[in-house]
């Protein structure tokens, strides 16, 4: 998959198994609406290895029912923090400028319009609308890919979002696991069922695989890029102790750069599936690791070096 140069990307970007895994800085709700603090954000996501900056765009109105009492305060909290055409104008801007691609995860409809506009190169689909076909078929339509996490989607949601998204995403699209609980727990995890989603992909289609990672620590994305993943969604605040409901479960910068290094750790160990043959320096001892079979003491025996003449069968 490729993101493409746009204006909120400096350059073509290849999100494939040769590649290092692609990292992904989740703002979520985290700038608290602040653009100064967005901006020191981004700096220091970029200064931890981070590729991508994503935002949450949403219209509080069209995403939440307030008729009904129970979700006032979802309500309040989502439009408090709800973001203007502007704050997402400016920190794409700053974004680019360092380096990184900017996009966002459109929460509704009106989004996806906006954030064409604004030249995001993706758009990502947020897990609770992995069903949501109006959504995910208006990003679609733009043309670019969709990056779709797939958290409390039972496998029947799965696969008719890969169905819709077969038929739809003319850009192409990659599935992210996800464990939709705040924070998760190493031991729920479930990092196996990024291999469970690879076997529901149609053999011919050519999907990236990826983790959306609420867990505390690097275990589990670490373990996520040496089963396949490819891309890696992480919470990231610049202080746990800012107001906020997920400023907790998020990586800091420190744990933000440790995460760096363990995902680039974990593709170095993995190898690439596509290349995995014997490494050279390893046939340089063939020599002398393997046998041939010679004559010896009126026997037949297999015994070091080998010999090209005499190969084993």
């Amino acid at each position: 998959m490729i993101l493409r140069k746009s204006a909120a990307n400096p350059r073509d970007r290849l999100i494939s198994r040769s590649e290092k895994p692609f990292l992904i800085a989740e703002f979520g709700l985290n700038h608290n609406r602040d653009i100064d603090l967005a901006r020191r954000m981004a700096d220091a996501a970029q200064k931890a290895g981070v590729d991508a900056v994503k935002l949450q765009s949403y219209t509080t109105k069209y995403f939440i029912n307030r008729r009904f009492d129970n979700v006032h305060a979802l309500y309040d909290i989502f439009a408090g923090l709800e973001l203007d055409a502007d704050f997402h104008l400016r920190l794409r801007d700053h974004t680019v400028s360092l380096g990184m691609a900017f996009f966002s995860t459109p929460l509704t409809p009106d989004w996806v319009s906006n954030l064409d506009s604004l030249g995001v190169p993706a758009f990502k689909i947020a897990s609770g609308d992995v069903n949501n076909w109006q959504l995910v078929e208006a990003a679609a339509q733009t043309g670019k890919p969709l990056i779709v996490s797939t958290g409390a989607a039972s496998h029947n949601e799965v696969t008719a979002a890969i169905r819709v998204l077969e038929q739809s995403a003319a850009g192409g699209y990659a599935l992210m696991h996800c464990v939709s609980l705040y924070p998760t727990l190493n031991n729920k995890a479930n990092i196996s069922r990024i291999a469970q989603i690879a076997d529901l992909i149609p053999q011919a289609s050519d999907v990236p695989l990826g983790f959306s990672d609420h867990s505390e620590g690097t275990s589990a994305a670490f373990a996520a890029v040496a089963v396949g993943a490819q891309i890696i969604e992480k919470h990231f605040t610049l202080d746990k102790s800012l107001p906020g409901p997920d400023q907790k479960m998020s990586s800091d910068p420190a744990e933000i750069a440790s995460l760096r290094q363990q995902i680039d750790l974990a593709w170095s160990i993995r190898g690439n599936a596509a290349n995995a043959d014997c490494h050279n320096e390893e046939l340089a001892s063939d020599y002398y690791g393997k046998r041939s079979i010679y004559e010896f003491e009126g026997q037949k025996l297999a015994m070091r070096p080998r010999h090209p003449d005499f190969p084993l069968p």
